[in-house]
This record gives structure tokens, C-alpha cells and sequence, in this order.
């Protein structure tokens, strides 16, 4: 009686498994379809941005399209970003690069202006999320440095080393023009972001084009 319970049991066990086997494959095929839709949904979301979709870090996508949507002023919020962390280095070598960096910025808004493919929101968006993620990074060196107390509101201030700009995220402006293929009359030589001994930033004058369409 004892083998018949063992073969009871291990039948019961094998059709389990048969079972759940074929459960498991119906719930793999319902999560694909359910991705495929969901990816479907996102590509028709964001068809007006083709140079970026699936290429941005993080959900920047998603909230600078929708300011983009909404007539919010993309280029106002990327150097409000910038000012945002600038008014926190006291001078310093790192002051004086994160400035350049912005003026880098206009410089490459009007080159993907004239010599990039994509939307006028593509470029700024790009731009936005590079200044979202450099922002981000700025104020945490800020906060790794001692406070100067050079501000009256007591809000935390710092001098910043030069050489802490020199990496990523604040060395990533150059992989915007990457996102963007180049239009025929494209010089021939790429923007770069270094001088000609490789120092990064490079100096720069900005664009007035660009400067003057900012409104904060």
C-alpha cells in the first residue's frame, strides 16, 4: 500500500508541474503582450521626439516632454538649473568652469539649431536633462565641501576644486551632439568642448542668439 501511495504522490507531483509549467507560459505571454503594449504606448506617446526616445537617463523624457507640452520655457528651466547651483560655489576654480559650462550650452543650442536634425524641443530637452543631472551632481559636491557661510539665508555655500568638473556628468554636454545626426551643411569639424591641450571646459563667449531668448 505504501509503493501505491509513493506513485500516487509522485503522479500528482509530475501533473503539478505539467500544470504549472503551462501556467507559468500563459503568465510569460499575458507580461509580454502587456510589454509590447506598454512599449507601443510610449512609442506613440513620444513620436514627436525620435532623436531621444529610449535614450535619455531616467524618466527626463517623460517631464520635460510634458513642460515641452505644456509652453513651459525649456530654455528658462536649463539655465535656471545652472543659476540655481551657481549662486552655491563661491569663487573658485569650479565656479569659474560650471560658468563656462553654461556658455558651452548656448554655443551648442546653436549649433544643433543650425547644423543638427530634430525639434527646437528635442534640442532644449536634451540640454534640460544634462543640466538636471549636472545640477544634481553639483549640489552634492557643494554638500561634500565645508560650508563657507558666505550667505546671509545661512544656506550652504562652497569652493569647489576645478578638477571635480572634469568627469561625468559634467563632461556628458558632449554626448548631446551624439543624439542628433548631422544636417548637409554640417562643418567639417565637430563643436568640442575642450581647448587644444585637452583642458575641459574650453573657454567661451556663449551665443547672443541663444542668450537672448532667455526671459528669466
Amino acid at each position: 500500500m505504501t509503493i501505491l501511495y509513493i506513485i500516487l504522490a509522485i503522479i500528482a507531483f509530475i501533473l503539478w508541474k505539467i500544470y504549472r509549467q503551462k501556467e507559468d507560459e500563459k503568465d510569460a505571454i499575458y507580461n509580454e503582450k502587456l510589454d509590447a503594449e506598454h512599449e507601443q504606448a510610449r512609442k506613440e506617446r513620444f513620436k514627436d521626439y525620435p532623436h531621444l526616445y529610449g535614450k535619455l537617463e531616467g524618466n527626463w523624457l517623460d517631464v520635460f516632454a510634458h513642460h515641452a507640452e505644456n509652453d513651459l520655457p525649456l530654455l528658462n528651466l536649463a539655465f535656471m538649473l545652472y543659476l540655481g547651483e551657481s549662486t552655491k560655489i563661491d569663487f573658485s576654480e569650479g565656479s569659474q568652469k560650471w560658468d563656462t559650462l553654461w556658455d558651452l550650452t548656448e554655443e551648442l543650442l546653436e549649433d544643433l539649431e543650425k547644423h543638427h536634425e530634430g525639434t527646437t524641443a528635442e534640442h532644449l530637452i536634451a540640454v534640460c536633462t544634462y543640466w538636471q543631472i549636472a545640477a544634481e551632481a553639483m549640489g552634492n559636491l557643494v554638500k561634500e565641501n565645508p560650508n563657507t557661510g558666505s550667505l546671509s539665508s545661512d544656506a550652504h555655500t562652497s569652493e569647489v576644486a576645478g578638477e571635480k568638473l572634469e568627469v561625468p556628468p559634467f563632461t556628458d554636454i558632449k554626448n548631446i551632439l551624439l543624439l542628433f545626426p548631422k544636417k548637409a551643411n554640417h562643418p567639417a569639424k565637430e563643436l568640442v568642448f575642450t581647448d587644444e591641450k585637452g583642458n575641459f571646459p574650453r573657454e567661451s563667449k556663449g551665443s547672443e542668439i541663444i542668450h537672448k531668448r532667455i526671459t528669466v
